[in-house]
C-alpha cells in the first residue's frame, strides 16, 4: 500500500517474515538475541530501521529535558530501548522517549503498559507509521496524555494533547513557541528541542 505524504509517496513497513506469525513470548526471546530491533504488530515483526545521527540526537535531547523536568515528580522516563504495549491488542513498538510513572513489576520490566506522554522523532522511512499507524495505536492508551511528533530537518513539532477525553492538535513552527503540557504543569521552548 502506498501513500502521497507532503509530496512524497511512501510506502508502509513491511513484516520480517510475512508468512511467519510470533507469540508475545516469543517476540520477546527473539529480540534479546536479534542484532535488530523489532516493533510487533498482530504477531509479525518489522524492523526498525536505523535512524540518522540528528534524530538520535534530538530524541536524546528530549530525554534529557524530560529526566529533568519529570524525574523529581515521581516519573520515569525511557528512551529507544523499552517497549510500549497497546491495551487489548497484540501491538509493542519502541518510542523514541516516553514517560510513566507505572510502577516496575515482573511483568512489565520489558514493555509498559501506562505511558503519559510519547514522543517520536520521525525519518523518511516512519513518517506514515508515526502520524498515521502509531496515533491510532498510542491514542487507544488510557493514560496517554501527549503523543509528540517532532520533524527532525525543519522546525515542526506536533502535539497531540488530551483535552476532554479527545485529542486535539497543536502545530508549533516557531523556535519561539512554548509547548506547555498542564498535565505535567511543565513548558518548554521549541528552540529547547532544536538546540543541537
Amino acid at each position: 500500500m502506498f501513500f502521497i505524504f507532503e509530496g512524497v509517496t511512501k510506502q508502509r513497513m513491511k513484516p520480517v517474515a510475512a508468512n511467519e506469525l510470533f507469540t508475545v513470548e516469543a517476540y520477546i526471546a527473539y529480540e534479546w538475541t536479534a542484532q535488530q530491533r523489532h516493533e510487533f504488530i498482530n504477531g509479525q515483526l518489522f524492523e526498525m530501521p536505523g535512524e540518522k545521527d540528528i534524530n538520535n540526537e534530538m530524541a536524546g535531547l528530549l530525554y534529557i529535558l524530560l529526566v529533568g523536568f519529570l524525574k523529581a515528580k515521581g516519573y520515569n522516563v525511557y528512551n529507544h530501548d523499552v517497549k510500549v504495549g497497546i491495551p487489548n491488542e497484540a501491538k509493542y513498538y519502541y518510542p523514541d522517549v516516553f514517560v510513566t510513572k507505572e510502577p516496575r513489576t515482573d511483568n512489565n520490566i520489558y514493555i509498559k503498559y501506562e505511558p503519559e506522554l510519547i514522543v517520536e522523532v520521525v525519518s523518511e522511512s516512519t513518517q506514515i507509521n508515526d502520524y498515521v499507524d502509531k496515533y491510532i495505536s498510542y491514542t487507544k492508551i488510557p493514560s496517554l496524555q501527549y503523543y509528540i511528533i517532532v520533524e527532525p530537518e525543519t522546525t515542526l513539532i506536533t502535539l497531540y494533547a488530551r483535552e476532554n477525553g479527545e485529542f486535539v492538535t497543536h502545530k508549533y513552527t516557531n523556535t519561539t513557541d512554548i509547548i506547555t503540557l498542564p498535565h505535567f504543569g511543565i513548558s518548554f521552548w521549541v528552540k529547547d528541542v532544536y538546540s543541537i
